[in-house]
């Protein structure tokens, strides 16, 4: 028999029980609030037909695709990103869909790009959008939405920061450069707080062609600072002969009113016009989650994509859509790290164990009855093994409670029930039993 060594592919990974509880409470989590909000789950295939997702993009996020023909010569990939599916899906079934329609996905994507920490060629994303409505309510929404959902999983010192394409847009047309360089411009902007201001202005100068004055003035105005309202009026004061800026900064404030209005702390948004989003589809609000603490870093990407979606209806009609994804790898890894939730390394809260052969029909009964009250449980798959061994499994499953059954207890008619980490046990009646084992 030949010798098989087993490994993953380099950026894909497996998840044992101890990742996946915490993968599940993430995920979870981020269920329970978009529903909150009245978003509905979506799926669709890990396939899609590669020219679906093509233009879409950007070059750059093409060369990502894990694209290949098919056995009947199809040109097909792995699903790049769950939105572009969804607009895909929008547009096939637009006569059956009820607008605005607010859908979220939670699931597997692929890109073929270098593994690093945090970064994986397999991941799971999280997406949520409200498709079919212009208003920047689903946009401040969504920020307002994404804030809470932070807070629930234990993150405290965080921000959502805010900007806009059309005020990008403005920005190049303020320093007398085609507009059309825009997209360009905004991939090395999305660097900068990677690689920082001078590296930035490198890329622009020597992969865009950018004059180092044209560079230098860009990288000072999305460089400055202040406070919401005062940064926006010195905007709109500067470049006001410009309308994408005025327009893109309006859309800002909007999303600022309906904030305010909810009652959301000021301390978790901003403007910040630094903020650019790498891929071109965007077309109005993006907007990015960072933790603070840390030097984490981005963990949600966001914005409106108004064009997406009517290119797949030959242009004929333009659908607004609005929303983002959260970094659902990232997100677990700092919750690890940081050891914000704990989980014990089993599910069940109790064993129930085989004392011999006898009454190994009690022990069943136990443990059926037990699941039926709705007690996660474990029965001891072996009748063969030693109590001890049986002890031992369940200490190091930290499994809370163990329940024994032999010929004296079934005489006396009661359970013995040991607590692992007390080291004591005690004589039940199943009804005793019942009683304990709710409280847990």
């Amino acid at each position: 028999m030949r010798k098989i060594k087993p490994q993953t592919l380099k950026g894909f990974r497996d998840f044992l029980p101890e990742d996946m509880r915490v993968r599940n409470y993430v995920i979870d989590t981020f269920k329970k609030v978009f529903e909150r909000y009245g978003y509905e789950p979506l799926e669709t295939p890990a396939l899609e037909y590669t020219y679906l997702m093509l233009g879409i993009s950007g070059k750059e996020a093409e060369k990502q695709f894990f694209s290949f023909k098919d056995r009947g010569g199809r040109d097909v990939m792995l699903k790049f990103e769950v939105m572009v599916s969804m607009c895909r899906v929008v547009a096939q079934y637009k006569d059956k869909i009820v607008f605005p329609f607010k859908r979220y996905q939670i699931q597997r994507c692929w890109r073929a790009e270098k593994p690093q920490k945090g970064r994986y060629r397999e991941f799971t994303q999280c997406d949520a959008d409200t498709v079919g409505i212009s208003s920047m309510i689903a946009d401040a929404e969504f920020i307002q939405m994404g804030i809470e959902a932070m807070k629930e999983l234990g993150f405290k010192n965080f921000v959502t920061l805010i900007s806009n394409r059309k005020f990008l847009t403005g920005l190049a047309k303020f320093v007398e450069l085609d507009p059309s360089l825009t997209y360009r411009i905004c991939m090395s902007l999305d660097k900068f707080r990677k690689i920082g201001l001078n590296e930035v202005k490198k890329e622009m100068i020597k992969k865009i062609g950018l004059p180092p004055d044209k560079a230098d003035k860009i990288l000072r105005l999305i460089s400055t600072k202040g406070e919401n309202e005062k940064l926006i009026g010195n905007f709109k004061k500067k470049m006001a002969n410009i309308p994408e800026v005025q327009e893109g900064l309006t859309e800002i404030e909007e999303i600022f009113d309906y904030l305010k209005a909810a009652g959301v702390e000021k301390k978790y948004y901003r403007f910040d016009p630094s903020i650019a989003r790498g891929l071109a589809h965007y077309t109005g609000p993006i907007w990015e989650v960072e933790v603070v603490e840390g030097s984490v870093g981005s963990i949600a990407g966001c914005g409106r994509y108004d064009n997406v979606i009517g290119s797949y209806l030959g242009g004929k009609e333009q659908i607004p859509a609005t929303g983002g994804s959260f970094g659902i790898e990232r997100i677990i890894e700092i919750l690890k790290s940081r050891k914000m939730i704990n989980f014990p390394k089993s599910t069940a809260k109790v064993l129930v164990t085989f004392f011999d052969k006898k009454s190994s029909n009690e022990s069943i009964k136990i443990a059926n009855k037990l699941r039926k009250e709705g007690i996660s449980t474990i029965l001891y798959p072996n009748l063969e093994a030693k109590l001890n061994k049986q002890l031992k499994y369940a200490d190091k499953k930290s499994i809370p409670f163990v329940v024994i059954i032999g010929p004296d207890e079934i005489k006396k008619n009661v359970i013995t029930l040991r607590d692992m980490k007390a080291q004591s046990q005690a004589q039940l009646s199943l009804k005793q039993l019942l009683e304990r084992l709710a409280q847990i």
